[in-house]
């Protein structure tokens, strides 16, 4: 162990020296590149004082060539002015002198010209005056050789026209004879055709309405059989329809008597109908029969018997207030119900007498009578 411990300062001494001797190295290597640092620089300041005093010495001899260089040029420049300002005035007194010349030569042809012109134009002028009297005397001579041509050709094609004219209605007056008699025969014809085919018409509508009758009268009688029956079961249902409103609008807190329908019609009001739905027969010559219809008879409407403790009846404008109230109030609701759905619905029916004998100041049983004879005719 000892031994060991030895081995390790032994080791740690040879490492603290090995780092003496490497720090020694280094300094002295320092030192040494100080050394070479310094000669470098003092070998660099005097190239950088040599450079520049060669520069120096540079500048100033380019700069005394320049000054020689400028004033050579300042020399050349002013002989060069002198001799184009010289130049400049000989030809300003050559262009004076030439243009002056000019000026004079074209006056003169301007003179010349004008002289020459005014001679053509004499000469152009009298000419024209010649040539415009030899055409106005031409013009007058070709115009009167027209106007006696033309006068020939008009008497020429009047005499053409009055043949021409006094054949042509020969001619018209011989197509319209022709015409007239074949139109004539025509007329004839077709008269005697129409006269023959009205008496077939009037015979074969007679006997056409002659059956609708007929078929018209067994129609009505077996339509009157059937309206009768249907009218019966109507007035049965809206008999038992008005006692279920009732109970159900109420439930046993007021009784309203419902007069029972009675439904008769008369033999009279049948015969009445059939007289009235009978069709008349046309006028002579029409070509077609138009197909008779036969409108249905009205059903006779149910008469309510009143109860003697009723009150009276309303008025009409007091039963036309109602019915109006009645449909406004039915038309505000957000259901769009019906009437026969707003009496079948027991609140909606009070809310309604309720609102209705406050706003119209009339008895609910007339709002509810009104509201039942509503709701009849739009079942009906």
């Amino acid at each position: 162990m000892a031994s060991l411990m030895q081995e390790f300062a032994e080791a740690r001494q040879q490492r603290l020296q090995e780092r003496a001797n490497f720090l020694a190295e280094q300094q002295l290597a320092r030192q040494e590149r100080e050394k070479a640092l310094q000669a470098q620089s003092e070998a660099t300041a005097a190239y950088l004082a040599h450079a520049e005093q060669t520069r120096l010495a540079w500048e100033q001899g380019r700069q005394a060539i320049a000054e020689n260089a400028l004033a050579s040029r300042q020399e050349e420049l002013q002989n060069r002015a002198n001799q184009v300002l010289q130049y400049l005035q000989d030809l300003s007194s050559n262009r004076a002198q030439q243009a002056t010349e000019d000026s004079e030569e074209r006056a003169q042809e301007v003179r010349t010209r004008t002289f020459k012109t005014r001679s053509q134009l004499k000469h152009i002028h009298k000419a024209r005056i010649r040539m415009g009297k030899a055409d106005r005397d031409q013009r007058q001579q070709l115009t009167q050789e027209r106007a006696a041509f033309t006068q020939m050709q008009i008497e020429d094609l009047n005499k053409a026209r009055l043949a021409n004219a006094k054949a042509a209605a020969d001619q018209r007056s011989q197509e319209v004879q022709a015409r007239t008699a074949e139109v004539s025969a025509q007329i004839q014809a077709t008269t005697e055709q129409r006269l023959a085919q009205a008496k077939q018409d009037t015979a074969s509508r007679a006997k056409e309405f002659s059956d609708r009758v007929a078929n018209v009268k067994t129609s009505l009688e077996q339509l009157e059989s059937t309206r009768l029956a249907e009218a019966q079961a109507q007035a049965t249902k809206l008999n038992n329809f008005r006692a279920n409103l009732s109970a159900s609008v109420w439930a046993g807190s007021r009784s309203v008597a419902v007069s029972q329908p009675i439904a008769k019609v008369s033999a009279n009001t049948a015969d009445d109908n059939s007289a009235s739905l009978s069709p008349k027969p046309k006028k002579k010559g029409s070509k077609s029969e138009s197909v008779v219809v036969t409108p249905e008879p009205e059903i006779a409407k149910p008469v309510a018997v009143e109860p003697p403790k009723e009150t009276p009846k309303e008025t009409p404008k007091a039963s036309s207030k109602i019915e109006q109230f009645v449909v406004d109030y039915v038309a505000q609701l957000s259901t769009n119900s019906s009437l026969l759905e707003v009496v079948n619905d027991r609140d909606t029916v009070r809310d309604l007498l309720a609102q209705g004998a406050n706003t119209l100041k009339v008895d609910p049983s007339d709002i509810l009578n009104t509201l039942l004879q509503m709701a009849e005719g739009s079942s009906t």
